[in-house]
């Protein structure tokens, strides 16, 4: 009695200092952008008008694993001023309300696409980095006349050997998971988040403020982490069931990222996917890191606006780019 009581203490414990720990976070990094609802989802969006006139396509930009639609708009927010961005809270992270088998790359393009269309977005060039650039090809598959191009930026695309972080792991079992994510991430999570950064961006580094403006520590709320977790451990499943339709995609893409990319190999993802995508185009951004969107983004800017040339070219007949 005396251990079942124990342990009923130190789950009511844990249950209490996880709800704590999300409003001091929320309180300190609140929601951007604003919310709609697509297939009984609330998803959190922020939608960034063109500061010039203009009939560009859009831009829909998918962030990565662990961070959230700030990071892209750190990134992004004032690069573009001819065309409309809109950023999204995958299913589950950020401000994003989260499915049943909200794991699923499927899934969470359809929600995106949803979201995105009930603002009125038509045909954007989806932009996806590592974990989103896995969502974006979900997107190209699954609505290839709805979109404008690809830009894969460190993209996961195929499976890979090993399987994921111990922490993640964990997360998925029943009563160490929970624990986990109440008492041990709180306090483990901001340490091991700022070593990543470190590895994530390269020798030159986040940019200054990175932790504070990329609303990072929205991760460590219990759901957030729990969501992030799950997504990275099913990956590998998810993207080897996609890699076999990657010919398939006809609409125009540019791949990038760096060929020394310590988190996601170059190599095994982003060069293996160029190839097999008819007519993708791959560039090598070396020294970028994994984070190659904060390091060089002026050259994915640049990729972009070729994507949308080779679009356009398409659209009026030409040959495309290659």
């Amino acid at each position: 009695m005396a251990a079942l009581a124990f342990l009923a203490a130190v789950f009511v414990i844990a249950a209490i200092a996880g709800e704590v720990l999300r409003r001091r976070i929320e309180r300190k990094t609140p929601p951007v952008g604003e919310f709609v609802e697509t297939g009984g989802v609330r998803l959190h969006l922020l939608d960034i008008p063109p500061r010039e006139e203009s009939a560009a396509a859009p831009v829909l930009l998918i962030h990565g694993a662990s961070v959230n639609l700030r990071d892209m708009r750190i990134a992004f927010a004032d690069k573009f001023p001819r065309r409309r961005l809109i950023m999204v809270d995958r299913p589950g992270r950020g401000y994003s309300a989260r499915p049943k088998q909200g794991w699923r790359l499927a899934a969470q393009a359809r929600l995106i696409r949803d979201a995105a269309r009930s603002r009125g977005v038509e045909r954007p060039i989806l932009v996806g980095q590592s974990f989103g650039g896995a969502v974006a090809l979900a997107y190209a598959l699954a609505f290839p006349d709805e979109i404008s191009g690809l830009a894969l930026l460190a993209p996961v695309s195929h499976p890979w050997p090993g399987g994921v972080a111990w922490h993640n792991r964990v997360s998925g079992w029943p009563v160490a998971g929970f624990l986990l994510r109440r008492l041990v991430i709180p306090l483990w999570g901001p340490v091991a988040a700022r070593r990543g950064l470190k590895g994530a961006f390269g020798p030159g580094g986040a940019p200054d403020g990175y932790l504070r403006e990329s609303g990072l520590p929205l991760l460590f709320r219990p759901k957030d982490f729990r969501a992030n977790a799950e997504d990275l451990r099913r990956l590998k499943t998810e993207v080897a069931a996609m890699q076999s339709r990657y010919g398939s995609i006809r609409a125009p893409t540019v791949v990038l990222a760096d060929e020394d990319d310590p988190t996601v190999s170059a190599r095994r993802h982003a060069m293996a996917l160029a190839r097999d995508i008819p007519g993708a185009v791959y560039e090598a951004l070396p020294g970028a890191g994994h984070a190659l969107h904060h390091a060089e983004t002026d050259r994915i800017v640049a990729a972009v606006e070729r994507v949308a040339e080779m679009a356009a070219r398409a659209q009026s007949g030409g040959a495309p780019a290659g």
